[in-house]
């Protein structure tokens, strides 16, 4: 991003790809939930030092840049993190201020978390979102077997209802073959 690009989207309303964190010396620790984010979901760009004060964006500019930088970049190659993780980084000089920007790109390989599975986040609209068990156990089962087109969902829940209503009409049938309700129960569980 060029630094109209960076000035722009500080009044953008849109910021489903773009976060800023006030880090003059520091870097904050909910900068990961944002890397989490928007390596679950489609990717985006951190910008470092600048004040959010309702609507309105102030840059402050990045006291110790090269600091703040490896400081970034090294925790992404630590042990913090459930894999490694490749960002670009770039700094930029605006009104004299220094600004620190890293685009995080989506991931192929997710859930991206850090220190445990609990914290596992991603992107809903301007913020970042702890993502429920649902959605984790999604991305483990998607990163295993690979994501459902929507077909494969919708012939999913076809086949679950069948196999369910099906279910329903065998029991009066099997009322007392304990082996057959074990059976069904496996089946039906495999397409939920």
């Amino acid at each position: 991003m060029t630094n109209d690009e960076h000035v722009a989207k500080l009044h953008d309303i849109e910021w489903e790809d773009f976060e800023v964190k006030t880090a003059k010396s520091e870097l904050p620790k909910n900068v990961w939930e944002s890397v989490s984010a928007f390596s679950n979901t489609s990717g985006g760009w951190i910008v470092l030092e600048v004040k959010q004060s309702g609507k309105t964006f102030e840059i402050q500019g990045v006291d110790n840049i090269e600091k703040l930088e490896q400081d970034f970049l090294g925790t992404l190659r630590s042990e913090k993190f459930n894999q490694r993780l490749s960002v670009t980084s770039k700094q930029y000089d605006i009104n004299s201020k220094k600004l620190l920007a890293f685009y995080v790109p989506e991931v192929d390989m997710k859930p991206v978390y850090f220190g445990n599975p609990i914290n596992t986040f991603i992107r809903m609209g301007s913020g970042d979102q702890r993502a429920t068990e649902g959605e984790i156990r999604a991305m483990f089962r998607d990163q295993s077997f690979g994501k459902k087109s929507e077909g494969d969902k919708a012939f999913d829940e076809l086949l679950y209802t069948g196999l369910t209503r099906t279910r329903s009409n065998l029991v009066v049938i099997n009322l007392e073959n304990q082996e057959y309700h074990e059976r069904m129960k496996k089946l039906i569980e495999t397409y939920k």
